[in-house]
């Protein structure tokens, strides 16, 4: 090596870590650019030798190839080693990198200060909340991967050299660079030393910042709000945030409270396109809802987000289902025109004698209601919006309003009454269930039924019960 980068010795050692069939059996050992190698360097008490600046440019130490980016030095390093007649083969090899979420360039890891929190103690009281089941998971499988995730957690590094964020309350040492918490900014010496300090300016993991929603939103410790809704019932997000989010509210919220900061964790998947492809603009396979909102309506484009969404799931949607949810609501509206023209001279104040038919349709409404209601109790909300999607669609209109035209325009006024008032009762319990799917039309619908006059609001109505 010495004709490329000096004279350096280099320590050969061995460990169970090496693959010695794979490759050439050897593996070089860069415990400063390297998380495995960091490990696996203080095993074997190996000097930290950083050779990449913080611009990506190789340092000093790395000699004739200094100042090279990395991918730079790479290709010389090889073309070097060919004309010395040292390289053996060169061939292709796939294997994962970190790279930087935003452009997607490869991130070289280094060795910098940093803020960590030891998490251990924390993660193993959110273990504990979740398998004694004061937390609860909607599906199974997910605390599977939480439990999975938590025992073999490691110290947070809490610290970002970024400008924006919440700043670190700490100081530094300017003469023995201790770092020391200072939440009062009232340390103007090193408790250590004596030295000078000055402030940190790392900021906060935005994780670190997000875990503390619990206690920003409902206004810890004293608020009201805190008060009477610590700890909530249930935590609704995407499965892809479980660690980095929900369980560090979990760890958060038992450390200062004692408690969970909620009591269920429903998770949702991705939503992807049609083909089941993960949406980006770069491939130009974003459905807007935004852009859906406006064509479609917002009833329509919620509709089209649950019906099919099973709990951590992804879930393919094209525009076309969307469109459909909008056919729907167009027949919702209808029928709320038949029947409130049906009604128009109707008093639904005057007691009538109600027909066996329309008995049957009731009972049979109520008993669809219930098993609607166990199903959104039960967090299966797909289940229960399909469900009633078919009732309104197949049920209410196909059904029970053909059948009711001939009786409205029958000579038997009694039996009319009798249709008119199911027809009433069957489109305000729809409304009222329909209302978390749909809350737009079924406000409005709300809003011109007999006895209402939009003096009470659907979303304060109670839940239908036998």
């Amino acid at each position: 090596l010495s004709e490329f980068i000096g004279r350096s010795k280099l320590k050969v050692i061995a460990d169970e870590y090496v693959e010695k069939d794979f490759g050439t059996g050897a593996l070089k050992v860069t415990p400063a650019h390297d998380p495995n190698d960091f490990e696996l360097g203080k095993k074997h008490n190996l000097e930290t030798v950083e050779v990449i600046d913080k611009h990506g440019k190789l340092n000093e130490k790395a000699g004739k190839y200094a100042g090279m980016k990395v991918e730079e030095a790479r290709k010389a390093v090889v073309q070097d080693l060919e004309e010395a007649g040292l390289l053996a083969k060169t061939e292709d090899f796939s294997h994962a990198i970190k790279v930087c979420y935003k452009c997607e360039k490869t991130i070289e890891p280094m060795i910098m200060p940093q803020w960590f929190v030891r998490i251990t103690p924390l993660a193993k009281k959110a273990i504990e909340a979740v398998a004694s089941g004061e937390i609860k998971f909607v599906s199974k499988n997910f605390e599977k991967i939480f439990f999975h995730w938590m025992k073999n957690i490691q110290d947070w590094n809490i610290s970002r050299q970024i400008a924006w964020g919440i700043p670190i309350p700490a100081k530094i040492c300017d003469n023995c660079a201790e770092g020391f918490v200072d939440t009062e900014d009232v340390i103007k010496k090193c408790p250590k030393c004596g030295g000078a300090v000055y402030k940190d300016t790392d900021t906060f993991d935005t994780w670190f910042s997000s875990g503390q929603w619990p206690f920003a939103t409902l206004g810890y410790p004293d608020g009201k709000d805190f008060k009477e809704f610590y700890p909530t019932d249930v935590m609704e997000t995407g499965s892809d945030i479980l660690s980095f989010w929900v369980a560090r509210m979990i760890m958060f919220g038992l450390y200062i409270t004692g408690k969970p900061p909620f009591k269920t964790i429903y998770l949702h998947g991705l939503i992807r396109d049609a083909e089941k492809k993960k949406m980006s603009k770069s491939k130009g396979n974003v459905i807007s809802p935004i852009e859906m909102t406006a064509k479609y309506g917002t009833d329509a484009l919620r509709m089209a987000l649950i019906v099919g969404n099973t709990p951590g799931s992804d879930m393919a949607l094209a525009e076309d289902k969307i469109k459909g949810y909008k056919h729907f609501a167009n027949k919702l509206w209808n029928i709320a025109r038949f029947t409130l023209s049906a009604a128009s001279n109707f008093d639904p104040n005057v007691r009538i004698d109600i027909a066996e038919q329309d008995k049957t349709t009731l009972l049979e409404l109520d008993s669809k209601i219930e098993d609607i209601t166990k199903d959104i109790e039960e967090y299966r909300f797909y289940m229960a919006g399909e469900k009633l999607y078919h009732y309104i669609w197949h049920n209410f209109a196909d059904i029970i309003i053909e059948e009711s035209k001939n009786r409205l325009a029958g000579k038997d006024s009694q039996d009319r009454d009798s249709a008119i008032w199911t027809l009433l009762e069957v489109l305000k319990k729809s409304v009222i269930v329909l209302h978390p799917f749909m809350p737009f039309i079924t406000e409005e619908i709300w809003s011109m039924l007999p006895n209402n006059n939009g003096e009470r609001m659907l979303i304060i109505e109670k839940w239908p019960s036998k």
